[in-house]
C-alpha cells in the first residue's frame, strides 16, 4: 500500500528534552507524552492536540460554511436539576471538568460556554467520538460501491487476514461484535487498548514493551482471535482502526482527506479539524479527533437531519434510519443489573440509547458526548477533561454527565 501523505501540525513550539513539543506560551512544564491523557496536565493538552501529537489536517470548504445562529430560546446562564439538587451550569462545569458544552434546537444555538482552555475556534480532543463520524465515512463510501460491508476485512486488508479480525465483515467489525482479541479496561495498562498506546507514540510510559510493534499497522497485525466473543457485543477500539485501515486501503485516500471530502465539507464545518496520525502517517481513527465545539455540533445536526445538509444527502437517510432502529441481539447492551425499562444497544460506532424516541449518543472517554435526539430536535454537545478516563480517580462521571445531558434535552425541549 503507498505510504499515505499526511500534515504534520508543528506551531508555535520547540522541542523538550522529553521528545515532546514544549508550547511558548501557557503549556504546563510538567506536560509530557506520559501524562498528558490525564489531569491536570489533559485540560490544556486536549485543546492543544496540534501541539503534542503530530496531527493530520481535515480541512473544511472555505466556500461553504452552516451558520448557527442563536435562537429565540437562547440563554447566556442557566439553572438545573444535577445530582438531586438544582445547580448552576458553573458549579456544574467545575465538577465534572466541562471545557465545552453546546445546546442547538432547530439548528439554533440556545446554549453555548466555554470554560478552561477552550474558546469556539479551538478544537478540542473528542476522543471516541471520532469512532461515530468514522462511521459516517463507511457509510457513504459503502453506498458508493467503493467498499461493501459485507466483504470480510481481509478482502481490503490483505495483511489483517491471520487477525483477530480478519474474517469478519465489515458491518460486524462496526458494530464490535467481531472476533478480535483486543481487550479494554482503562485502569489496567496491560490490556490492548493501553499497549496500542505504546505503538502508535501516545505514551512513554514504562508499562510499554521494550521492543513492541512501532505504528498502527503493525500493532492492529499481532492482535488475535477469541471465538467466544465473535456475534457478541464487546467494546474495542482497535476495531474501529481497522475499520479505518479498510477505508484507506479501498480508496488509496488518507483517513483525513476521506472525512474531509465526505463529511467535514459537505456539512459546513466552520473551522479545520484534525486527527493524530502515528510514525507512519496512520491516522488513529479510534479517538484522534479534534475539532470546535460547534462543528462536533454540526456533526448532530448532520445525524439529526436524517444525513442531509444544504439540501444534499451527505450521509445515506437508510444509514441514519439503521441507526436508530430497533436492535438486533447481538447489538444489545448488557446493564449489569441496573434496572431499565429498554435496552440500550451498539451499533455502528454509535451508541443507541433504546429509549421511545430512539436518541443516539457518541461517548469519548475523559467526558466527550454528542446526544442526538430526533424528537425533540435537539443536539447536546459537552466536550470534557475528567482527570482519568472514566472519572475523577475517585468517583465514576459517566451517570451524572449522561444524565445532564437528558436534563439539558428536557429543559430546552
Amino acid at each position: 500500500m503507498t505510504k499515505l501523505i499526511f500534515t504534520i501540525s508543528l506551531s508555535l513550539f520547540v522541542f523538550s528534552e522529553t521528545g515532546i513539543a514544549s508550547q511558548v506560551t501557557d503549556r504546563p512544564e510538567t506536560l509530557t507524552l506520559t501524562n498528558f491523557q490525564f489531569g491536570p496536565q489533559n485540560r490544556w493538552a486536549f485543546s492543544h492536540m496540534r501541539e503534542v501529537l503530530p496531527t493530520a489536517k481535515i480541512e473544511k470548504n472555505n466556500k461553504q460554511v452552516l451558520t448557527l445562529h442563536r435562537g429565540p430560546d437562547y440563554v447566556d446562564d442557566l439553572t438545573i436539576s444535577f445530582d438531586g439538587q438544582e445547580r448552576s451550569i458553573d458549579e456544574i462545569a467545575k465538577s465534572q471538568y466541562i471545557d465545552g458544552l453546546l445546546v442547538l434546537k432547530g439548528g439554533q444555538i440556545v446554549f453555548e460556554k466555554y470554560f478552561g482552555y477552550l474558546d469556539e475556534s479551538k478544537p478540542h480532543l473528542m476522543n471516541s467520538v471520532s469512532k461515530s463520524i468514522v462511521s459516517l465515512v463507511a457509510a457513504k463510501l459503502a453506498e458508493e460501491k467503493l467498499i461493501d460491508l459485507a466483504k470480510p476485512v481481509s478482502y481490503y486488508v490483505p495483511e489483517l487476514a491471520k487477525s483477530g479480525w480478519g474474517q469478519d465483515s465489515l458491518q460486524v467489525v462496526l458494530d464490535m461484535r467481531d472476533g478480535s482479541d483486543y481487550t479494554e479496561l482503562y485502569p489496567d495498562f496491560t490490556t490492548t487498548f493501553r499497549l496500542q498506546d505504546c505503538a502508535i507514540g501516545w505514551t512513554e510510559a514504562d508499562y510499554c514493551p521494550e521492543n513492541g510493534p512501532q505504528g498502527l499497522h503493525d500493532f492492529l497485525s499481532t492482535i488475535g482471535r477469541d471465538e467466544s466473543k465473535a456475534g457478541k457485543f464487546s467494546y474495542r477500539s482497535g476495531s474501529t482502526n481497522v475499520i479505518g485501515w479498510v477505508l484507506e486501503s479501498a480508496t488509496g485516500k488518507p483517513l483525513a482527506e476521506l472525512i474531509s471530502t465526505y463529511v467535514w465539507q459537505p456539512m459546513g464545518a466552520e473551522f479545520d479539524a484534525d486527527i493524530t496520525v502515528d510514525i507512519g502517517g496512520s491516522a488513529l481513527a479510534d479517538h484522534g479527533m479534534s475539532s470546535t465545539l460547534r462543528d462536533l455540533g454540526r456533526v448532530g445536526l448532520l445525524v439529526l437531519n436524517d444525513g442531509s445538509a444544504f439540501g444534499n444527502q451527505v450521509i445515506p437517510a437508510e444509514f441514519i434510519a439503521d441507526l436508530h432502529a430497533e436492535p438486533e441481539a447481538g447489538n444489545q447492551i448488557a446493564t449489569e443489573g441496573v434496572a431499565l425499562d429498554y435496552t440500550p444497544y451498539y451499533r455502528s460506532f454509535w451508541w443507541g440509547d433504546g429509549n421511545t424516541e430512539r436518541d443516539l449518543t457518541g461517548l469519548g472517554i475523559h467526558g466527550q458526548i454528542l446526544r442526538v435526539a430526533p424528537e425533540a430536535g435537539i443536539v447536546v454537545v459537552i466536550l470534557s477533561t475528567w482527570p482519568r478516563a472514566d472519572g475523577d480517580g475517585e468517583k465514576e462521571l459517566w451517570f451524572p454527565t449522561l444524565g445532564l445531558v437528558g436534563g439539558l434535552v428536557e429543559q430546552f425541549r
